[in-house]
């Protein structure tokens, strides 16, 4: 019986080890990350790109599984996240839906949501 446990006991550490490693880096700088990725949490594809020091371009790609709400409060978190404080300056370039567009045009392909994002200078 003994043995069983030291068996299964060595079995779960090297499983927590393997799955620890395939965790997110939460310390990870998000400003450094360039390119499509995907975030898990929000269950949405984006793009990210720095323009230069403090201003960066977000696109957000939309899927049917996520409503427009969910893409718009993205954006918001990723601002702050990017920033790492309020007071960024986050401006809507297009993907933006209207109140009644699945009333008014069911057919309608919505571009993806972008933005650009200007950070707050610190002096």
């Amino acid at each position: 019986m003994l043995r069983l446990l030291s068996k299964i006991s060595v079995f779960l550490l090297v499983l927590l080890c393997f799955l620890s490693g395939c965790a997110n880096e939460p310390n990870v700088v998000p400003t450094r990350v360039e390119g499509a990725q995907w975030d898990f949490d929000h269950q949405l594809q984006y793009r990210q790109k720095r323009l230069n020091n403090n201003k960066y371009y977000l696109e957000v790609i939309p899927n049917s599984k996520v409503s427009f709400e969910r893409l718009s409060a993205f954006l918001f978190r990723r601002g702050y996240l990017i920033c790492q404080n309020y007071g960024y300056k986050l401006e809507l370039i297009r993907g933006v839906e209207s109140f009644d567009y699945q009333r008014a045009s069911p057919n309608l392909i919505l571009p993806n949501l972008t933005a650009r994002l200007e950070c707050p200078k610190v002096n």
